[in-house]
């Protein structure tokens, strides 16, 4: 087995199956302003963390000590592996007065005297443009035979949009690209592994962020995610905090079942997931994600219908996360949705508000593909999941929710509708679907009180001839 050096960023070693392969050439290609320095720096100084030896050669016309003014602003810059472990050496002066042939003699000798195991050679398209075509892929090519003879993994770096056919791309073991784009006023940055010789690649584009801390890449979930959840082994049910719906559908939640919530704005959709919530406990931690309440306002709220959820975040059985719903990048919050179940063995998770989630999609067209992985995961690690969406308000005479892709994604559905009858708002709340299990089918009505959700007619409103 060839041995792998980790690209020092954790989400691009799943794309790339474990990262750089030792005596293989890439070549990683983007835009000015892409991130193409910070991977490339990363890499070097993981790679020094791990006892290997890096040489970071630039060929750009910028100083060395001005790109590590930056360089040594970020996260995993470490200053004391300068100058042993970790060198820095321009080769600009030498293109210049040698061409191609003196380039390739210093990277050999550099590679030689440091006894380096990773190299970068940065600007790879200045070396292009002093040279015919034929002259640079015969360059490509004695760069990747340096590589094998040193056992050493070669990155060149460059910001030429090459096209995939291009010799260089067939010549060379890996082919990363870095992208910067806008979608209207949004701008977001995509990673996407073109090719790696003898790994198993996650394929298409990836999003990725640029942090204080360095790059850090986000594999799509739908690509990531996709395992089976394990057969659930019994058929117990986990209460939804509400006595009246449990016997609605036959005693509670599927364990390890995901259900969506949907209705209008103000059906109760966020009270009913704190009924969910309210039952946390240290056998079945809680956690909740929201985008357009704040933890303390949602506390205050739960007071305000007679929910305690300060009781379990005080021990702990319980946690809020609130994100802003601003430019969110979906598969980073995924992930780390994942990692707070594994890490605190939640059991009950709810997400209120799905919208914020689309909205922050690229591709919207994702949206049921990234819940199902969700939950299915969730399932895997024996967590039951509600999620609230919502949607215009329905007629009162509509008993079925329209047809929708996300809805068949999951496997319990439940509408909270609201409408008005009798010059008065009413609240109703029909189970629609609630897979492999038997239920309710009718609409019944609820109100909310000071005392959390009540089946039933609210006693309050009168009818109009009762008023009389």
């Amino acid at each position: 087995m060839i041995e792998k050096l980790s690209t020092g960023i954790e989400g691009l070693d799943r794309l790339t199956d474990g990262g750089f392969l030792r005596g293989s050439a890439y070549i990683v290609q983007g835009p000015p302003g892409a991130g193409k320095t910070i991977l490339a720096n990363q890499f070097c100084y993981a790679h020094v963390r791990g006892g290997g030896r890096a040489l970071y050669m630039t060929l750009l016309a910028e100083s060395s000590s001005r790109m590590l003014g930056y360089v040594s602003q970020m996260g995993f810059y470490e200053g004391s592996a300068l100058p042993d472990a970790m060198q820095y050496i321009s080769g600009y002066g030498v293109l210049e007065r040698e061409g191609l042939p003196g380039l390739l003699k210093l990277v050999q000798h550099e590679i030689k005297r440091h006894r380096a195991t990773a190299m970068v050679l940065d600007g790879t398209f200045v070396a292009q443009s002093v040279a015919s075509e034929q002259e640079f892929r015969a360059f490509i090519h004695a760069l990747q035979g340096v590589a094998g003879m040193a056992n050493a993994v070669l990155v060149m770096l460059t910001h030429q949009n090459r096209q995939a056919s291009c010799p260089e791309h067939t010549m060379v073991d890996g082919w990363i690209e870095l992208s910067d784009e806008t979608q209207g006023f949004r701008a977001y940055r995509t990673i996407q592994v073109r090719k790696h010789r003898g790994a198993a690649i996650l394929p298409g584009r990836h999003r990725f962020r640029i942090t204080e801390e360095g790059i850090a890449v986000f594999p799509r979930v739908e690509g990531s995610m996709s395992v089976a959840a394990p057969a659930r082994a019994d058929a117990h049910r986990v209460p939804s905090g509400l006595d009246e719906l449990d016997g609605l559908l036959r005693g509670g939640f599927p364990a390890g079942s995901a259900a969506l919530l949907v209705g209008p704005t103000g059906s109760g959709k966020t009270t009913l997931g704190m009924h969910f919530l309210a039952r946390s406990s240290a056998q079945e931690p809680g956690l909740m994600l929201g985008f357009y309440e704040t933890p303390a306002h949602l506390r205050q709220k739960a007071r305000n219908v007679g929910l305690d959820l300060d009781a379990p975040i005080e021990a702990g059985a319980l946690e809020l996360v609130w994100l802003p719903p601003a430019d969110n990048i979906v598969d980073e919050l995924v992930h780390d949705i994942v990692r707070r179940v594994r890490a605190r063995q939640v059991k009950r998770v709810f997400v209120d508000g799905l919208v914020a989630i689309r909205d922050s999609l690229v591709i919207s067209h994702r949206m049921p593909y990234v819940i199902n992985a969700l939950s299915m995961q969730l399932a895997a690690l024996g967590a039951t999941a509600l999620y609230s969406s919502e949607i215009p308000e329905l007629r009162l005479e509509e008993t079925l929710m329209p047809s929708d892709e996300l809805s068949a994604m999951v496997d319990n559905v439940l509408l909270l509708n609201t409408g008005r009858r009798d010059q008065a708002f009413r609240r109703y709340l029909s189970v629609i679907k609630l897979r492999d299990s038997d239920f309710d089918p009718r609409t019944h009505e609820f109100h909310i009180t000071d005392s959390g959700i009540v089946f039933g007619p609210d006693p309050k409103i009168l009818l109009p001839r009762e008023a009389g």
